[in-house]
């Protein structure tokens, strides 16, 4: 049985883990065209990719955020916020980036993966699957988080 006085401890995490936690860093990000623009944690960005001519992020909430951005400008803002990124190839040839804090599991690419993949990256709080495929080899993406450090 769990103590009254320990049950908000657990709720809200340790004081240490608190103090461990990334300072929210907050960047504007233009959504579709004639919308306003909305605020977004770039500490709680996972993935950053382009997909139908929009520019989406997907966080660690399970949300993804499109933008009518360019990649590159949105990328710029990310890092000048803190977010440290590791770009890596998708299947289609197109530049991919993930949240080096939130890569959890890197191994070769299974059969389940489009032809050319060559690792798969596990990475916490994608939406809409659990692993990234990539074109990379194990290797090189290893190299990847290394130069990101």
């Amino acid at each position: 049985m769990i103590s009254r006085r320990l049950l908000p401890l657990l709720l809200l995490g340790s004081p240490a883990a608190a103090q461990d936690a990334p300072p929210a860093s907050f960047v504007e990000l233009l959504p579709a065209e004639g919308r306003a623009p909305v605020r977004l944690n770039a500490m709680q960005v996972v993935r950053v990719a382009r997909l139908d001519g929009a520019t989406i992020l997907d966080t660690t909430a399970f949300v993804q955020q499109r933008s009518s951005e360019g990649l590159d400008a949105v990328i710029r803002r990310l890092q000048a916020a803190g977010l440290r990124l590791v770009p890596l190839t998708d299947l289609n040839g197109a530049r991919t980036y993930l949240a080096l804090d939130r890569i959890v599991l890197v191994r070769p690419s299974e059969e389940r993966h489009a032809a050319g993949a060559r690792a798969a990256i596990v990475v916490a709080g994608l939406r809409f699957a659990t692993d990234v495929a990539v074109r990379e080899t194990v290797a090189d993406v290893m190299a990847a988080i290394g130069a990101a450090h």
